[in-house]
């Protein structure tokens, strides 16, 4: 009887958020579509002074050209320290890393003109680890004319699909996005997009109310506040909302200025928790008017998971639906992401294009990934 593959991978995230780093360690079973996933563990690490770069990058403030670069090597390094931890914790001394795989920092999105561009300097996590990276994996996607954007939607499948029952996965990150998953279905069942800013939102509006606050922790100032439709009517106006396409959405859509301007309009008529609140219930009402979810149960996951108000407001606007916690399935909310990027590098390896050409749009996008080895010293 042959013995299944088994490969311990290390997958790292930086979403839309800039909320921090999370690094989970994926037992990996099996190959190509016959895989299977087990999380082992999730390290996460705060950004520190580097969100204040990387924030300002990404609304494309004006930098020289080393500024890049070094947000970049920093970046690296912070993987590095990470996985680092990661094994420490939860690798014994029989088992070793096999890979990382890094999604990188989106800097900007722009799948019209085919790129989209993920910071990331893998060579600290190379040197330090002495294991493969991979990483830059939405650029196959996108010179075969897809939206490069979302690409977790075969991971989802591979660590959430359901035999006999139809299952969403629902991503509340800085933008909201969705996975449904047929029961018993093929990949190519899978249908999944973008819907809209969610914490780029209702953090923008925290931040910017509260100086003192980055997010609204357990959605205190939410649940203090009275809840409205004034946000969500501004937010309907936004030209990606009101004219909703299948083009993927980023940081670029939504900016802080944006936010900024949102606030200007409603400052004068709501109190700053009334604002807070109207914002968690406009993505609530986005999400559950969005259709993108399908049927059957909903799982929740990313850091807007955190956010009990938002919760709740999610489970309103989806009545009849059981919503949960991808921690219910064994995956914490946190770390959904991280874990999904192990999966698709492991998929890369196995030579399986990760993108769905239903959900990006692109034609035969072939096998994605860049990939860095430890060099090899010779004697």
């Amino acid at each position: 009887m042959s013995v299944s593959k088994v490969r311990l991978i290390a997958g790292c995230m930086t979403g839309t958020s800039l909320d921090g780093l999370d690094a989970a360690l994926v037992e990996v079973t099996g190959e190509g579509l016959s895989m299977k996933a087990r999380l082992l563990g999730v390290v996460s690490r705060e950004l520190g002074e580097l969100e204040i770069t990387l924030r300002s990058m990404a609304e494309g403030e004006s930098r020289v050209p080393k500024d890049y670069l070094i947000a970049a090597r920093h970046l690296g390094e912070l993987h590095a320290e990470a996985v680092q931890e990661l094994s420490k914790l939860h690798l014994t001394a029989d088992k070793a890393l096999d890979m990382v795989v890094a999604h990188g920092q989106t800097i900007w999105h722009a799948p019209v003109d085919s790129v989209s561009w993920q910071l990331f300097d893998p060579q600290p996590v190379v040197s330090r680890l002495k294991v493969p990276v991979c990483f830059n994996l939405r650029q196959a996607d996108l010179i075969a004319g897809g939206e490069g954007a979302p690409i977790t939607p075969i991971s989802d499948w591979v660590m959430f699909r359901h035999p006999t029952q139809d299952r969403a996965v629902v991503n509340l990150g800085g933008i909201s996005n969705a996975t449904h998953l047929p029961a018993d279905g093929t990949p190519q069942r899978v249908s999944g997009a973008d819907i809209g800013p969610c914490n780029l939102l209702i953090d923008g509006v925290v931040r910017t109310l509260f100086p003192d606050r980055r997010i609204d922790i357990n959605g205190q100032i939410a649940r203090s506040g009275q809840v409205n439709l004034e946000v969500l009517g501004l937010l309907q106006n936004h030209p990606a909302i009101r004219s909703p396409s299948e083009r993927s959405l980023g940081r670029e859509d939504f900016t802080d200025g944006w936010v900024g301007g949102l606030i200007d309009q409603l400052k004068d008529k709501l109190a700053a928790a009334d604002i807070v609140a109207g914002a968690v219930e406009a993505v609530a009402q986005l999400i559950g008017r969005s259709g993108v979810t399908g049927n059957g149960d909903v799982v929740l996951a990313g850091g807007g998971a955190r956010n009990p108000v938002l919760v709740e407001r999610l489970r309103a606007a989806m009545p009849g639906r059981d919503v949960i916690l991808s921690d219910d399935l064994g995956i914490p909310v946190d770390a959904r992401e991280a874990a999904g990027f192990a999966v698709l590098g492991a998929l890369c390896q196995d030579g399986v294009p990760i993108t769905l050409p239903q959900i990006t749009g692109a034609t035969s996008p072939g096998v994605s990934g860049h990939w860095v080895f430890p060099g090899v010293v010779k004697r």
